[in-house]
């Protein structure tokens, strides 16, 4: 099923984007509030990582192939170049979903939804790295807020620490989030480039290509780190949690690459940030976790730099050669022509 592609360069969300948006949205919650619920009594992941990585790349080329295989020739282009720009965004994503169960296991959902969001930061700068794109002055401002609220997350508490509940952050694990949303931003620049290079042909097709990447790396990784797969079985340790854990991971993935098709990453990003109040109401539902006063404050911080960051540009005085792109990005009119240039030479 087709869905049509916004206007170059805009940001807004069309009704037949909105779907995709709210399923991505709900998505993103469910992830850490899953693996935390397939985590066994002493908190600890039982089951191979490696192996729900790869249930999960083979879930989702088994979907594209199906939407796939009826379509007409003329929305699959093959070429070799094509193939192999895939390995990158491929690549990328098999070192951050790894990296993403390794970074679950100690930290809580929701500092893990606040310090993602500095994968705007990331996005920002790699707009205008690699799309060429430039964002307003007060959007940088709201970059600055999400970076401090990150911050705030990790202040300590000024209370005497529960000796038989540890809830803090440690810092290497803090680190290991920074590389992770690093990572997570490029990875989708890169595949929004990949995805817009060639809108004529079929979202699922292109999903095949990416995905047959992501089960190679997945199944090499496997076989070469987790020996838990040949000696004691491949789905050793799974309960009911582990399969909605790799059910949810594959139509996040499939959810994310439509937005980046017909959107962009800055949507992606914004859904993501909404999942923020989500996964505070879910710990609150499920786990009976109450926020501490700096996750409240963290959340209130990055909640206004979302909305700073909505914010239309100021109605400005328009100079020769500037060209606005919505109210989330600017640029200058010979770099978009330069990239739709590069993304047009793509085969």
């Amino acid at each position: 099923m087709a869905t049509a592609a916004p206007a170059p360069g805009s940001a807004t969300l069309s009704a037949a984007q909105l779907p995709y948006f709210l399923a991505t949205t709900v998505l993103m919650t469910l992830s850490p509030i899953l693996v935390m619920l397939s985590q066994d009594e002493h908190g600890h992941l039982s089951y191979s990582i490696p192996s729900t990585t790869l249930l999960t790349e083979a879930i989702k080329i088994g979907i594209s192939g199906v939407f796939a295989a009826p379509e007409p020739a003329s929305t699959r282009t093959v070429s070799t170049r094509a193939v192999v720009h895939y390995t990158i965004p491929a690549i990328i994503y098999f070192v951050n979903n790894n990296l993403t169960f390794v970074i679950l296991t100690h930290v809580h959902p929701t500092t893990f939804q606040l310090i993602s969001q500095l994968k705007i930061l990331f996005t920002g700068l790699l707009f205008r790295a690699i799309l060429k794109r430039r964002l307003h002055l007060h959007q940088y401002f709201a970059i600055a807020l999400v970076a401090c609220g990150t911050a705030a997350s990790q202040i300590p508490s000024c209370e005497a620490p529960d000796p038989k509940k540890d809830v803090s952050t440690p810092s290497w694990g803090f680190l290991l989030m920074v590389a992770s949303c690093f990572l997570s931003a490029l990875g989708g620049i890169y595949s929004e480039m990949l995805l817009k290079g060639k809108m004529a042909d079929s979202i699922h097709w292109q999903n095949v290509q990416l995905y047959a990447w992501g089960i190679v790396f997945n199944a090499a990784g496997a076989l070469m780190h987790d020996q838990k797969l040949l000696s004691a079985g491949f789905i050793t340790g799974y309960n009911k949690w582990t399969w909605l854990v790799i059910a949810n991971n594959a139509l996040n993935g499939l959810c994310i690459s439509a937005l980046l098709k017909y959107s962009d990453n800055i949507m992606r990003v914004f859904a993501h940030a909404s999942a923020i109040l989500l996964t505070m109401v879910a710990d609150l539902v499920i786990f009976g976790e109450v926020p501490t006063p700096q996750v409240v404050v963290a959340f209130s911080v990055i909640s206004i730099s979302m909305a700073q960051y909505n914010m239309a540009p100021p109605p400005a005085t328009a100079t020769a050669g500037a060209k606005t792109a919505g109210p989330f990005v600017i640029g200058d009119a010979d770099e978009e022509n330069e990239s739709a240039e590069l993304l047009a030479r793509r085969p």
